[in-house]
């Protein structure tokens, strides 16, 4: 396998969509604030926990795609299931880190993790319009006969 080739499977939205659901997993566990030398994420609190949702549902729209999980329901809206969990998930996970910085006090800083989950949730919106536009059949023409 060629470097071309291997360019190509990495840029697929599968791959990008993979990638996003380890970042924004990895990133709500990770620490969201510095406060006086301590690190501490934000599982205790609110934002925490929707973005870890985010991320759960992140995962699902990757075992989705990759046929880990094949449920009817979800396969007859096709187009939907992929882009829209992916969607939901990486919206989600942007809007707790961003009301979690939103919320940080003066002495507090933003740590590592809350920028890793922002940065998943931007790549996770990607890979959704991605996949959306892959799946979307062409828009047939219409003429008019009068």
């Amino acid at each position: 396998m060629g470097v071309r080739q291997v360019m190509k499977e990495a840029v697929k939205p599968e791959f990008l969509l993979s990638i996003a659901c380890a970042l924004m997993l990895i990133g709500s566990f990770a620490p969201w604030e510095t406060f006086d030398g301590q690190s501490t994420n934000a599982l205790g609190h609110w934002q925490g926990t929707i973005a870890f949702i985010g991320g759960l549902l992140v995962l699902l729209a990757t075992m989705v795609n990759y046929e880990f999980l094949r449920v009817k329901k979800l396969d007859i809206h096709n187009p939907l299931t992929n882009a829209g969990i992916e969607a939901l998930g990486s919206l989600l996970g942007i809007l707790g880190a961003v009301a979690y910085g939103v919320e940080l006090g003066t002495r507090a800083s933003p740590d590592w993790g809350l920028y890793l989950t922002i940065l998943a949730g931007i790549v996770g919106l990607f890979v959704a319009y991605k996949l959306y536009q892959r799946e979307q059949p062409a828009i047939p023409r219409v003429t008019w006969h009068g």
